[in-house]
């Protein structure tokens, strides 16, 4: 799936699997799309996290973030087969900052 975000942070992380000790690594990467839902208790939009690629990493990078990027995402088998989404690419499309108050 292909759709254009904002994204504001990826970090890469390392840790010990608990169980057998090999070691992990990854990338988070938190953004937020145009998808909002009012409710009477809530509004604005809420950021999301998803896992993504090494190659994910270095394009935002790159790029920095925040930024507005074009990206794909697909599933996988996660926990008990349950559809897990993970981002497999980001293309930079604009530069992002907040106005500043005056």
């Amino acid at each position: 799936m292909s759709e254009t975000v904002l994204i504001l942070r990826a970090a890469k992380w390392e840790m010990a699997d608990e169980r057998t000790g090999e070691i992990r690594k990854g990338c988070t990467i938190h953004y937020i799309n145009d998808y909002q839902v009012e409710t009477p208790n809530a509004v604005g939009d809420a950021p999301m996290k998803v896992q993504a690629s090494d190659e994910v990493f270095a394009e935002v990078k790159k790029h920095k973030a925040p930024g507005v990027y074009e990206i794909n995402t697909r599933t996988k088998p996660g926990k008990e087969g349950q559809a897990t989404v993970v981002m497999t690419q980001a293309k930079f499309v604009q530069a992002f900052t907040l106005a500043q108050a005056r």
